[in-house]
């Protein structure tokens, strides 16, 4: 090395001298210090019975104001639920879409659309079948004062029209002449076995919860009966309305998936963005309700593959060979838990999915599904139901906004 290469050097060294005392005494400093600690995300207020009372729609009156406010907050006790604004108005817009805050809604020509359903059923077990309606409509049980015919002409609420059918099915069971010609036809029409299907009250209460779910809540030893009762009183009507609607974890970006859930099924949404990415992977055309078994009355699975469960089988072909059939089919059973997401069938669609479209797949997306029901006069589907809750729901909060100036 040059006696000039070396001076070089050594300049350079001294030049960096001062730097490197400078950072080491930096780093000795910051490693001295303890690290500062991460901002904390203060939790959502939690709402008062005044506040949630200011939070109702002005259409509630009176007393009634701090009775249902009272009555929410209590219901999210229970599912241990923070009674934040959110979560608050999401409970109130399921009320005021369903009932208008009344504990026993009342029903337009409630009564006369039953009659068309009984007759309907009448006429379809033959000439002796709207003999046999009669002859259990002009029926009056020992100590009653009305036929059930009159009463169902004069029922005007669910709780009416449920209590009708229960006494009818009382009746039948316990006082209908055994000798009468056209028994097995009563049996048809009234008999314990069909009587479910004829009652149209499945949903009832201040948030039109399902009956069946309402039973399930309670658990094995519920008495039906009872559990019915309950969802016409205010407090039972939101206990069991809160529970359905928050009681199951998901990823929703925005209520608005929730309220579809609340109509359709708990996971619909998420299970109808999995339709929708299927049936793009496979080309066969989906019916994006949320349903990818086929269902019961009583909501348990039947026993023929729907549509659904065919186009993933065919996408395992296709897209996932190591996947087995059997697996495909255990993980579908899982479809209305939150389970359903970590499963092998699950997983595979959405990493396809991925890849061959070059786009990340959604979450959710609002189910397809029409709704039927005597109780409503004209056709509607899932999506609308959904879109107007959640169209209340920004208007509670829009108040939450204003009281908070």
């Amino acid at each position: 090395m040059t006696q000039g290469a070396t001076s070089r050097t050594q300049g350079t060294r001294t030049a960096w001298a001062p730097a490197l005392v400078a950072l080491l005494g930096l780093t000795v400093a910051c490693a001295s210090r303890a690290p500062a600690p991460a901002a904390e995300v203060p939790p959502p207020p939690r709402l008062s019975v005044a506040q949630v009372v200011r939070l109702l729609p002005s259409k509630v009156k009176g007393e009634e104001r701090e009775g249902w406010a009272r009555d929410v907050l209590a219901a999210l006790d229970a599912e241990e639920e923070l009674p934040s604004p959110s979560v608050v108005c999401q409970v109130l817009a399921v009320i005021e879409q369903e009932s208008g805050f009344q504990a026993d809604p009342a029903v337009p020509g409630l009564a006369k659309l039953v009659r068309q359903k009984l007759d309907s059923t009448a006429g379809k077990l033959g000439p002796l079948g709207r003999r046999v309606l009669e002859e259990v409509l002009g029926a009056k049980p020992k100590g009653a004062k009305r036929t059930f015919g009159a009463r169902l002409d004069a029922a005007r609420t669910e709780r009416d029209l449920d209590r009708l059918f229960r006494d009818m099915l009382a009746y039948y069971e316990e006082a209908y002449p055994a000798t009468y010609a056209a028994a097995d036809l009563a049996s048809s029409l009234f008999g314990p076995s069909s009587f479910a299907g004829q009652n149209p009250i499945t949903t009832a209460g201040s948030m039109q919860v399902s009956v069946r779910y309402a039973v399930e809540k309670v658990g094995p030893d519920a008495d039906p009966d009872a559990v019915r009762e309950s969802l016409y009183t205010r407090a039972g009507g939101v206990r069991y309305g809160t529970a359905r609607l928050l009681g199951f974890e998901a990823a929703y970006g925005e209520p608005l998936f929730r309220f579809a859930d609340y109509n359709a099924g708990e996971y619909s949404s998420r299970n109808a963005a999995l339709q929708a990415q299927v049936s793009r992977l496979t080309g066969m055309t989906l019916a994006t309700d949320g349903d990818l078994q086929l269902y019961d009355k009583e909501g348990e699975p039947r026993g023929e593959d729907s549509q659904s469960l065919k186009a993933l089988l065919v996408f395992r072909e296709r897209h996932a060979p190591q996947l087995s059939e059997r697996r495909v089919r255990k993980d579908v059973e899982k479809e209305k838990t939150a389970e359903f997401e970590t499963t092998d069938t699950y997983l595979a669609v959405k990493r396809v999915y991925a890849k061959q479209t070059g786009q990340p797949p959604a979450y959710a997306q609002l189910p397809q599904v029409t709704l039927k029901s005597v109780k409503l006069s004209g056709e509607r589907t899932t999506a609308w139901f959904a879109r107007s809750v959640d169209a209340r729901y920004q208007q509670c909060l829009a108040r939450h906004r204003q009281a908070s100036r």
